[in-house]
């Protein structure tokens, strides 16, 4: 029982933590993300390996804005998630700075994406 309720505490906590910078700072978001993943995770991997692992993270980050924007209607949606999909968003985008930093690193040509990141769909549907 302990278990769970430390685990509800840490899920708390890092739904906090993502929340922090959502409604109009998109760096905030960025910084928690940052957190999330090691600095240098990728250095070891070569330009193809980063474009395909930015393929799957930018896929999946897309696919948690899609979830965001449709659980967004209401205040019991908003809750569920900032629960169950900020977390895993903040760490797609700090997965995907870390991949624009080992690409730039290595002069990898253009890896599709890796754009600059943009604010998401929900905070424009919010402003």
């Amino acid at each position: 029982m302990a278990r769970h309720v430390r685990l509800l505490v840490a899920l708390a906590a890092l739904a906090a933590l993502a929340g922090c910078g959502t409604a109009t700072d998109v760096t905030g978001e960025d910084k928690v993300g940052r957190m999330l993943v090691a600095p240098g995770k990728y250095a070891l991997f070569s330009c193809e390996d980063i474009a395909q692992q930015a393929a799957t993270s930018a896929d999946r980050a897309r696919t948690l804005e899609q979830l965001m924007t449709k659980a967004g209607v209401d205040a019991s949606g908003r809750l569920v998630s900032a629960m169950a999909y900020e977390p895993e968003y903040a760490e797609r985008r700090g997965e995907l700075n870390e991949l624009r930093v080992a690409a730039r690193e290595k002069n990898c040509k253009a890896v599709p994406g890796l754009d600059p990141p943009s604010p998401r769909a929900s905070d424009d549907a919010v402003r």
